[in-house]
């Protein structure tokens, strides 16, 4: 079943026969006290109560014949081994005269040796060279002359770790790239608002793409959490000011450009609806320069975090991280797992330097 305010009862049907289709059956129609009408429908002949999320059963049996930490990555039959090996050379070796003095660029010593050991590590990733120079002059601040504590200091030193801290007064607004995980992040907030005892609140403009409207039925019905569909910025402020959200609220938004005018307008519009705080969604690896651009331009947009996706689908993390360190975003937190009910990781520099320390090429096993 899911929920449509309206200003009145023909807007409310009209609004879930768009979401639903042909297949519509109304459940319910109760008068707001805003004055607002709110429908329940379903797309099912006979709608029942939501059945609990299965569970993955195939998944779990994998992960119960895994005995390795949650960072330590197998190296399976090791056939990339040595192009991982040489692809760290290679990118080492194009950093070394750039980092010794050459155009532009931040001196580093790379005869020294904790330099060089940084670098190994860093390099692959690409990180870029700035952000390379910054982390290797902050692990100067190690307490510790060890490989893993030396990128924790790293980490600490150069970006600022600030997690969401969710509620009925902080609505978090989701925008970014179209596949960088937004609405699945969203279910992941809420799953993690309603596991610390709070309520959740979904709310969607992602009505274009296809199944964007299946996944958040699926995702609030799983949950257990109140999940609406809004087709406009209007939309937005009669679900706030008639459901009157009592927890965390997680506003989805469409994948869009930030170069285009039309779309900027209308995230600025849906931000203002919402009263909402923009956070960008970036997966950890993909084109860092296209990211970078990405990250820029959000943060005009009144962008200050950002969420780091798909840890679990890469080796190399540094385009997500590049991107943040450029724009000047503050780390909120990280996913490294495809399962909705084990919710996001609060950002932390420990995380970071075991998973960089983990992927070292040629360096797992």
């Amino acid at each position: 079943m899911m929920k449509f305010i309206a200003s009145d009862l023909d807007a409310a049907k009209a609004k879930a026969h768009r979401a639903l289709g042909d297949k519509t059956v109304i459940i319910s129609v109760r008068n707001l006290p805003s004055g607002d009408v709110e429908v329940t429908a379903s797309d099912k002949a006979a709608p029942a109560a939501p059945e609990p999320a299965p569970k993955a059963q195939f998944a779990g049996a994998a992960r119960d014949a895994v005995d390795e930490g949650p960072f330590k990555m197998g190296a399976g039959a090791r056939l990339n081994e040595n192009i991982e090996t040489k692809f760290s050379a290679d990118a080492l070796s194009k950093l070394s005269s750039k980092l010794t003095g050459g155009k532009g660029g931040r001196s580093l010593d790379m005869s020294d040796a904790t330099v060089r050991a940084m670098a190994e590590i860093l390099a692959p990733h690409g990180v870029g060279e700035p952000l390379l120079a910054a982390l290797i002059e902050g692990a100067r601040n190690s307490p510790i002359d060890e490989d893993l504590y030396r990128l924790e200091t790293g980490f600490r030193e150069v970006f600022t770790f600030a997690p969401l801290h969710l509620a009925p007064t902080a609505p978090v607004m989701l925008v970014g790239p179209t596949g960088a995980g937004k609405t699945s992040t969203g279910a992941k907030l809420a799953a993690s608002a309603q596991e610390s005892g709070a309520q959740a609140t979904m709310i969607t403009a992602d009505v274009g793409r296809a199944g964007a409207i299946d996944q958040i039925k699926a995702y609030g019905e799983a949950l257990g959490a109140d999940y609406f569909i809004a087709e406009s910025p209007l939309d937005v402020e009669q679900i706030l000011r008639s459901h009157r959200p009592g927890g965390a609220v997680i506003f989805d938004t469409p994948g869009v450009s930030p170069y285009d005018a039309g779309d900027v307008a209308a995230l600025r519009s849906y931000r203002e609806a919402a009263d909402a705080e923009p956070v960008l969604v970036l997966p950890a690896s993909g084109d860092a320069d296209e990211y970078v651009d990405w990250a820029m331009a959000f943060k005009e947009i009144g962008v200050r975090r950002c969420i780091l996706t798909k840890f679990d689908a890469t080796k190399r993390v540094g385009a997500g991280l590049r991107a943040a360190y450029e724009a000047g975003l503050g780390l909120a937190h990280f996913s490294e797992t495809a399962f909705i009910s084990e919710g996001l990781l609060p950002a932390s520099p420990e995380f970071l330097a075991r998973r960089l320390i983990a992927s070292r090429p040629g360096k797992f096993g």
